[in-house]
């Protein structure tokens, strides 16, 4: 369960290392094609790594969707989004069916809430697949109705393998991805409660903040 971590891995790029492997999974249990078009809903760590992943297999079309505007402009800014749909708009279904030209080929579910499973449902493709990586600790009702008729491949991604874990090592100690464009931060133990109220603020532009225990 150790790797050794490259010379050329910093110490803040290593504890990147697992939520990456964690969005490296879920692209590859969506199985991209070449230029496929790609939903991500939820633009924290583990969804914009999403997005970066679906980039770099060859997607032509990367939205992210987020309650959170500040978030949703960031994963534009940071590339790894083509487009940022507002989740909460009442047009957002619409929106995200015009921009997909008819559906998204696969639609990668980072939030773990009912609201977030329907949007996923309604704005894949007939055919398409759905990857939940987002977990609700509730019971959650779908539109199994639409999943069936639209004859979805829906998948649950659990953390990673042990290949993706080390693939993302590899990645970042030869600078294929840039782990480090997500930090937005480092606190001290002292300040790691008000770093979790600002994530879940649900108005914060932080992506990711690191804990430095020596800071």
């Amino acid at each position: 369960m150790v790797r050794k971590l490259p010379d050329s891995v910093s110490d803040d790029e290593g504890a990147m290392v697992e939520p990456t492997a964690v969005s490296l999974h879920a692209v590859n249990l969506a199985n991209l094609k070449e230029g496929a078009k790609v939903l991500v809903i939820g633009g924290g760590v583990i969804g914009l790594g999403c997005a970066m992943f679906a980039k770099k297999a060859g997607a032509s079309l990367v939205v992210v969707s987020e309650t959170n505007e500040n978030r949703g402009k960031k994963a534009v800014e940071l590339g790894v989004a083509d487009k940022y749909l507002d989740a909460k708009d009442p047009e957002f279904v619409v929106k995200a069916m015009t921009e997909s030209l008819g559906g998204f080929d696969a639609v990668i579910e980072c939030v773990g809430i009912g609201p977030a499973i329907d949007s996923a449902i309604f704005t894949v493709k007939n055919g398409g697949t759905i990857v939940l990586v987002g977990v609700s600790q509730k019971p959650v009702t779908t539109y199994s109705m639409l999943e069936v008729t639209k004859e979805l491949k829906v998948f649950g991604a659990i953390a990673y393998t042990i290949k993706e874990f080390e693939d993302v090592i590899e990645m970042i100690a030869n600078k294929e991805i840039d782990v480090m464009k997500f930090v937005t931060g480092t606190v001290s133990l002292e300040e790691t409660q008000k770093a979790f109220e600002d994530l879940t603020s649900g108005v914060g532009t932080d992506i990711k903040i690191l804990i430095d225990p020596a800071k």
